[in-house]
């Protein structure tokens, strides 16, 4: 925990040697890794901020703290989350225990997933990739219609790439810009600490969300 500690005083603090530390860049991997498998797979987990990790991520390699062969890993990572949520959805897709995960989501986000499916096929996991929480549902979904699991994983392979390369590229970009080195300091607090601030912002949310349905629970009996 203690390293975990230091991870997010470096990133607050903007502290980009600490950051570069071989044991600090270890760290930033299991965290990056970790996420993208979490959010990517399960569904209570579905809050945390992929995409601004991506962005971040780039930045880190435009800083010299990551290096590029991060990418890879990142796809992968993102890979083995999207198969297991369907794995998920395959295995407990007419199961009481399904429907009590998908219960985790708002109601618009399941209806976009089957209009994304119904409409334009499993192609369309592409597209889903770019929105919170749909791109978690969509495999369990997907799943649980028993699509054919090899044509999944060539979409899944295809639309990781597709997720992961671009967000990346563009905090590579953003930290190439005028406006970025003009206010170097100020770019740097923003994109270090909004990923913190939208996890914070997550499990507040959801701790509110399960005492809101406890509490409707309760009242019931």
């Amino acid at each position: 925990m203690e390293q975990f500690y230091h991870l997010a005083h470096a990133f607050i603090n903007q502290d980009l040697a600490t950051l570069s530390d071989p044991k600090m860049v270890f760290m930033v991997y299991i965290v990056l890794l970790t996420f993208l498998v979490l959010e990517n797979g399960f569904i209570p987990t579905a809050f945390l901020p992929g995409d601004t990790l991506l962005i971040l991520t780039g930045v880190l390699i435009y800083q010299g703290v990551l290096p590029l062969a991060v990418v890879p890993l990142l796809i992968l990572a993102t890979f083995v989350g999207t198969w297991l949520g369907y794995m998920q959805g395959r295995f407990l897709g007419h199961t009481q225990m399904y429907h009590r995960l998908m219960s985790h989501l708002d109601e618009k986000h399941k209806e976009k997933v089957h209009y994304l499916l119904n409409k334009y096929g499993i192609i369309t996991l592409i597209t889903a990739r770019y929105i919170a929480f749909v791109r978690t549902a969509y495999p369990y979904i997907v799943g649980a219609n028993e699509i054919p699991q090899g044509r999944f994983l060539v979409v899944n392979l295809i639309s990781s790439i597709m997720w992961i390369c671009p967000l990346v590229g563009l905090g590579y970009y953003l930290s190439h810009t005028k406006l970025a080195a003009q206010y170097e300091s100020q770019f740097l607090s923003i994109i270090l600490c909004l990923p913190l601030v939208l996890l914070v912002g997550g499990l507040i949310a959801l701790v509110w969300r399960w005492l809101s349905r406890r509490k409707v629970h309760i009242s019931r009996d």
